[in-house]
């Protein structure tokens, strides 16, 4: 199928990218329980009818709404529901288990890193760090907290420690000043050096990898040099919405 409007439906937003001549133009992030406002954006992008839509999810509930959602607007929309919709070949235990925003984010750095072997770091809720090699196969990865759950853990699990924003990579650095700088300094050496230590390791056989960095909670780890043992790295905000389009393409 060819969509029309592709969606991410994450744990704490929704994103919808718009397709054109073959790639995701434009891309927008909405609330995930706010149909009117679903409305408003669909109005405002003038869709047609029917609109093609596909999407990924990795919430179920809202994944139910949405789809009511879309078919009191007279069209349908195809989700991609697991591995086997993912045109990936799989060195992991169990691919059934591996959340479908990674696979499209690994399929989709995949078309664009190929020949060659590609990293994806995506910061969001969770940071997944994972490693598609040169012949598409999905290694797998790490997960850990994205920085708003290393912050609330911080204030929900101690006596003391207050809640503090971060709704994305913070840009304090160590050493922190007062709790809360130190708090959000922990974070960015937690993210950033899990992230440096693992795009490292992924290169121990002498592979050339390009490093995606996506994810709404990324900031400006967008802009980081991993050094010359890469053959680049891309912010690719819209990485998850261009895995919907190519796979959603490759559908029958």
């Amino acid at each position: 199928m060819t969509p029309d409007v592709v969606v991410d439906i994450g744990n704490t937003r929704m994103k919808w990218g718009r397709c054109a001549g073959g790639r995701v133009t434009e891309m927008v992030s909405l609330p995930l329980d706010e149909p009117e406002t679903w409305n408003e954006q669909f109005a405002a992008w003038e869709l047609p009818s029917p609109t093609n839509w596909a999407a990924a999810s990795v919430n179920p509930a809202v994944s139910e709404l949405f789809q009511a959602w879309v078919a009191a607007t007279g069209s349908t929309v195809a989700f991609l529901r697991d591995f086997r919709d993912v045109p990936l070949s799989y060195a992991v235990d169990h691919p059934e288990r591996v959340g479908i925003d990674r696979l499209v984010n690994a399929f989709a750095a995949h078309c664009f890193a190929h020949p060659h072997p590609a990293i994806v770091v995506s910061v969001g809720t969770a940071v997944t760090i994972d490693l598609i090699d040169e012949r598409g196969a999905f290694q797998g990865g790490v997960i850990l907290p994205g920085p708003r759950l290393m912050a609330y853990s911080l204030h929900a699990h101690t006596a003391k420690l207050p809640l503090v924003d971060a709704d994305t990579l913070p840009t304090v650095v160590a050493p922190g000043k007062n709790t809360t700088d130190a708090i959000l300094a922990g974070i960015r050496a937690a993210i950033v050096g899990a992230t440096i230590l693992l795009v490292n390791h992924y290169t121990e056989d002498d592979a050339t990898p390009w490093v995606f960095v996506t994810g709404g909670a990324a900031g400006d780890l967008e802009q980081f040099d991993f050094g010359a043992r890469f053959k680049g790295t891309r912010a690719l905000p819209s990485l998850t919405l261009e895995g919907v389009r190519i796979a959603a393409e490759a559908l029958p």
